[in-house]
């Protein structure tokens, strides 16, 4: 049976089977969490992610544009999930495709949305484990923006209850236009904004076109020529999204545990300038090269994965969210002077530890001494979940500035109750990205195709 074929009866057994009550509740947990990812990004970078979006082709335009906008908000600060064995964001991906096919299926319940959810981490993350995420990403690959697509792909044909055959040839087709390279600097680029976008836009697409009757390549995970060739033989056993990892804080997850660290050895009102003589941020091998990025700190997204300025930011203020990176931020005089003695050092257990572990030790100095701080696990990692009030309240960070507080707090709390999240993204969160998407039922899966050949 072809990876595609598995891929493809993946999705509809998890969708079908009784779901573990861990299972369902990490379903919740990653769908609330990609939420408030969501709604951050809206906030901060709605109006320039808006005008772009009105250039897309008007053909399947509204659904395209939702998961289009969607996925560029979902991943704007890298807020949201990552699965490290297979180094993949899949909620920045998933939640904004099946938002986008959500009109189309009005009286859909929660437990459809979820199931077809489910669906589609569990494609993702499969094809992730069996093709190899860190071998891509070696090669200056975006793993999200090539594999995301395949499960949000197979997550619309779920949830609008298609064939197998049909989410078969989605993920084909998903897997066939699949693309999104993070080589190259982004001092001076801020393209990687998109890339979430147009994964999401593509994984619609794909369902879209695979719905009219096109067919794609079912053997291209297969084939000896494909970049996207499978490395091993089986898949790995569901279910692999509780093993996928909420993120406390914005920033890469590289870092995670160091901020954890740092705010584990922060006083309560924090050190005073200078006080802090050094910060040494020790990770394993194949990550601290990748964040060792000293001031200065010419754009947001460079920020964003440095270790010198997150670092320094969480020391100073506390915590790390989005509107940290603003452009006063990278100009702080303080916040420079700190980053200025941050140090980042492989460690050879961190590293021995890696990738089933992206620990951190700190190692910070004043004038009263060393103090030290490990993480092996960071919160929210599998061996170290966020508690479900936790969940809420950095959900409630992340909305606030759009929601309210007090609406951002019912609708985390909606979305983690059985039976509320559909009504829940209807009312506050498909609003934000303008999805008014119907399928005609006359197209739906009626192998009817606008031109050209399979």
């Amino acid at each position: 049976m072809s990876l595609v074929r598995e891929l493809a009866a993946r999705a509809h057994a998890v969708a079908a089977a009784a779901m573990p009550p861990a299972v369902r509740a990490a379903v919740r947990a990653h769908l609330t969490d990609a939420v408030g990812a969501l709604v951050a990004g809206r906030t901060t970078i709605g109006g320039s992610v808006a005008g772009l979006a009105r250039t897309l082709s008007p053909e399947f335009g509204a659904a395209r544009r939702t998961a289009f906008v969607g996925g560029v908000y979902a991943h704007a600060w890298e807020a949201g999930d990552i699965h490290r064995g297979a180094v993949l964001c899949p909620g920045c991906v998933i939640l904004p495709a099946t938002l986008a096919v959500l009109p189309a299926r009005p009286g859909a319940s929660a437990d459809e949305y979820e199931r077809a959810y489910l669906a589609g981490y569990e494609v993702a993350l499969a094809a992730g484990a069996v093709i190899g995420g860190d071998r891509l990403i070696q090669r200056g690959w975006w793993p999200t923006a090539l594999l995301a697509p395949l499960g949000a792909a197979a997550a619309a044909a779920v949830l609008l209850d298609r064939p197998p055959e049909v989410t078969a040839s989605a993920i084909a087709l998903a897997a066939q236009h699949a693309g999104g390279s993070i080589a190259g600097a982004t001092d001076r680029a801020d393209g990687k904004y998109l890339l979430a976008g147009f994964a999401a836009e593509r994984a619609v697409t794909a369902f879209l076109a695979a719905d009219s009757g096109w067919t794609g390549p079912l053997d291209i995970l297969d084939a000896p020529r494909s970049p996207l060739r499978r490395e091993r033989t089986r898949l790995p056993e569901p279910y692999l999204t509780p093993g996928t990892s909420l993120k406390p804080h914005a920033g890469a997850k590289h870092l995670q545990g160091a901020i954890d660290a740092v705010l584990r050895l922060r006083p309560a009102d924090g050190w005073r300038p200078g006080e802090v003589r050094r910060l040494t941020c020790l990770l394993p091998a194949q990550l601290a090269g990748i964040v060792d990025r000293p001031p200065p700190f010419s754009s947001p997204l460079s920020a964003l994965g440095s270790a010198q300025f997150v670092l320094a930011i969480a020391a100073i203020r506390g915590h790390c969210t989005p509107w940290d990176f603003d452009d006063a931020a990278l100009r702080d005089d303080t916040v420079l002077e700190l980053a200025h003695v941050v140090r980042v050092e492989p460690a050879g257990d961190l590293t021995a530890a890696y990738p089933a572990k992206w620990g951190a030790r700190v190692e910070l100095t004043t004038a009263s001494g060393v103090a030290t701080a490990d993480r092996l696990d960071a919160r929210g990692d599998p061996g170290n979940l966020l508690s479900q009030h936790e969940i809420v309240a950095k959900f409630t960070t992340l909305a606030t500035r759009e929601l309210g507080p007090e609406r951002a707090r019912a609708v985390a709390e909606s979305l983690l109750r059985p039976g509320s999240a559909v009504s829940a993204l209807r009312e506050h969160v498909l609003p934000l990205l303008g999805g008014t998407f119907v399928r005609p039922p006359e197209n739906a899966a009626a192998g009817a195709k606008p031109g050209g050949s399979s």
